[in-house]
């Protein structure tokens, strides 16, 4: 278990970089397309259509990331004080839950990236294939729900046995 946490670890971390690099790209055409236009120029052509396309990169990049640091909004006025198995339970179900709201973002996805490909929409400004959009949000909510079952495994064990099976790799 710990050695698949650890490949899940690198591999949404490696996601996340390349978001926070989307992230950062946004903001960097983002700001010329400002310098230049307090210049006197007429700014950047699809500035609004190349951020749009980053920071879609952006998102889904990185909540597989989210998942496995466990650092979604998360309400434990409840759960924090059961048992640290009935913890790790309500940790897995809603784990299970969120690997299905990606799951089902993903397959509902499939279907617009389908209807996108099949009539050729582009953007508005500089026309960029509307396909690209889709590329990054099916690939980061396919990903993200394979992180999250990841961290269903997880708990579900911690459930099981009592111990968490990835903090034990730090003792």
């Amino acid at each position: 278990m710990i050695q698949i946490y650890r490949y899940a670890q690198t591999a949404a971390a490696w996601a996340a970089k390349a978001g926070a690099v989307c992230a950062l790209l946004a903001g960097v055409v983002t700001c010329a397309d400002i310098a230049i236009r307090n210049l006197g120029g007429q700014g950047i052509l699809g500035t609004v259509d190349i951020t749009q396309l980053f920071i879609m990169a952006t998102a889904f990049l990185t909540i597989p990331y989210g998942f496995l640091a466990d650092s979604h909004v998360a309400v434990e006025i409840g759960v924090e004080r059961l048992p640290f198995r009935l913890q790790a339970l309500c940790k897995a179900v809603a784990a299970l839950l969120g690997t299905l709201l990606m799951l089902a973002i993903g397959w509902y996805g499939i279907g617009q990236f389908q209807t996108v490909t099949l009539m050729g929409d582009r953007s508005q400004t500089i026309g960029l294939p509307m396909v690209w959009y889709w590329y990054p949000l099916l690939t980061g909510a396919f990903f993200a729900a394979l992180m999250a079952f990841v961290v269903v495994l997880r708990h579900a064990v911690a459930a099981l046995t009592g111990r968490d099976p990835v903090a034990a790799e730090g003792r």
